[in-house]
């Protein structure tokens, strides 16, 4: 049976990497070309505006009542980062929430009908969400590189907290359909990702072909 790109399911594409390894630049140009596209971290902050989420996380926490906006994303990131076994408390609160917001945009008409929906996920591999994508995408650099870049938007403390969270990079290599070191240009990024979204459709393609 032939179907045609408003009714077959758009490929679902994580695109994961460490903190300041320039995904979330990738993922504007993953958009540019036409897929749909969610930035995980904005999902977490649209949870942690629900006050039921902020209730749930305070109880689990040990917390009092949580404010909404960044003050309570600061309170609730003096908790966890201070103690391992709180942060993983959050986790166990949150990562289900993303992947029923992941699983809600994926259903959505506007979703559907994109060729390629992809979702940038940084903890992608520590949530245990790889089996949940068509094909995955790695965004990588050198430490001391992310390090550089991290560290003139935050510190070198939040980014030294945030990268002993994730998974090392070699290891997220090699489970990861595509892989680019982004030490180069801009440019050089764009062109990785044009190249990327011609072979996902290509794959695409031939698997429908193959039906």
């Amino acid at each position: 049976m032939s179907t045609d790109s408003h009714t077959s399911k758009p490929v679902r594409v994580a695109l994961t990497g460490g903190i300041g390894s320039g995904k979330s630049t990738a993922l504007l140009m993953f958009a540019a070309r036409g897929a749909a596209v969610l930035n995980s971290d904005r999902v977490v902050h649209d949870l942690l505006e629900r006050p039921e989420v902020r209730a749930r996380v305070a109880q689990g926490l040990g917390m009092d009542a949580i404010p909404p906006g960044a003050e309570g994303r600061r309170l609730i990131g003096e908790v966890v980062f201070a103690r391992d076994e709180q942060l993983k408390r959050l986790e166990h609160i949150l990562f289900p929430l993303v992947r029923e917001a992941i699983d809600s945009w994926l259903a959505t008409d506007e979703v559907r009908s994109a060729p390629m929906a992809v979702v940038e996920l940084p903890m992608l591999f520590e949530a245990g969400m790889g089996a949940d994508f068509d094909r995955i995408v790695l965004v990588t650099a050198p430490e001391e590189v992310r390090m550089t870049r991290h560290e003139g938007r935050v510190g070198l403390a939040d980014f030294e907290r945030r990268a002993s969270r994730q998974l090392p990079e070699s290891w997220k290599r090699s489970r990861s359909d595509y892989v680019y070191d982004n030490i180069r240009s801009p440019e050089e990024l764009d062109e990785f990702v044009a190249a990327t979204v011609a072979a996902i459709a290509d794959e695409a393609s031939v698997s429908r072909k193959d039906r």
